[in-house]
């Protein structure tokens, strides 16, 4: 009894057969976020659909003095006479802009995220997968598998959409209990950037956290609703959180790449 335990649970001191491999991200994935989506813009809409006055709703982010500062001495024309544009289009500014996004993964432990805005591409690193648990084989106790972990390589550089790990929060999937979940993101290493065109910025220090889930409404259309959290410490004197929406679409036929621009 307790060998087919052993090996039923990936035990690998028992006599049962070996256990299968535990899933990677892709097959382990509670939601589907594959595809293409079209950013449907009902908060911050004149920032993020209009390049607004330097300054221009600056209030709606819990700047410091420093921050206040510093987005004072922001200068987006200069940016692009220096052909520095993108500095919008970095991870914390890509997902508020009037984008479409393209979803793919790019293997089986990375999710690529396309924006035709800016032409920027993020990928999100998954941990590899862990070992199943297992019963021991003295106490007969069942000892859960070790959380998946993902070790930032060494020497990693900053960079417009800098390193993101992820993590599936998978909830339900027995008991008559829909299977169900989110997607949370974390993402260091950034350049320093903009919140949006008009050059409300962000350092190089803030830490961007992200969770993705998806919705289907009564008139069939899929949902993508993202949670963005930015900590930046220098800059905010707290979390500054949006909620923010995609729809997603039946094709690719409206994916156009477009160039950074301050504009």
């Amino acid at each position: 009894m307790l060998a087919n335990a052993q090996g039923g649970r990936g035990g690998g001191r028992g006599n049962g057969a070996p256990a299968a491999p535990p899933p990677t991200a892709k097959a382990s994935a509670p939601i589907d976020l594959t595809g293409y989506w079209t950013a449907f813009i009902t908060e911050d809409w004149q920032a993020r659909m209009l390049t607004t006055p330097k300054g221009a709703s600056r209030g709606r982010i819990p700047f410091k003095p420093t921050g206040i500062q510093a987005a004072a001495k922001a200068d987006p024309a200069a940016d692009e006479a220096e052909h520095n544009t993108c500095k919008a289009f970095g991870a914390i500014g890509i997902m508020r802009q009037p984008t479409h996004l393209h979803i793919t993964w790019q293997d089986e432990n990375t999710l690529k995220v396309e924006a035709d805005f800016g032409t920027q591409t993020r990928v999100f690193h998954f941990a590899p997968p862990t070992g199943l648990g297992r019963v021991d084989y003295i106490s007969g106790a069942y000892v859960p598998p070790e959380a998946p972990k993902l070790e930032i390589p060494t020497g990693t550089e900053s960079s417009l959409q800098g390193y993101s790990v992820a993590s599936w929060n998978i909830m339900g999937g027995e008991r008559n209990v829909e299977r169900g979940g989110d997607l949370k993101v974390v993402t260091t290493h950034l350049k320093p950037g903009y919140y949006w065109r008009n050059g409300a910025p962000y350092t190089g220090d803030a830490v961007l956290t992200e969770h993705f889930r998806t919705m289907a409404l009564p008139d069939n259309s899929s949902w993508l609703v993202l949670v963005q959290i930015v900590e930046d410490p220098a800059y905010l004197t707290q979390p500054y959180v949006v909620n923010y929406q995609f729809k997603k679409l039946s094709d690719g036929s409206k994916w156009s790449p477009t160039p950074c621009t301050v504009h």
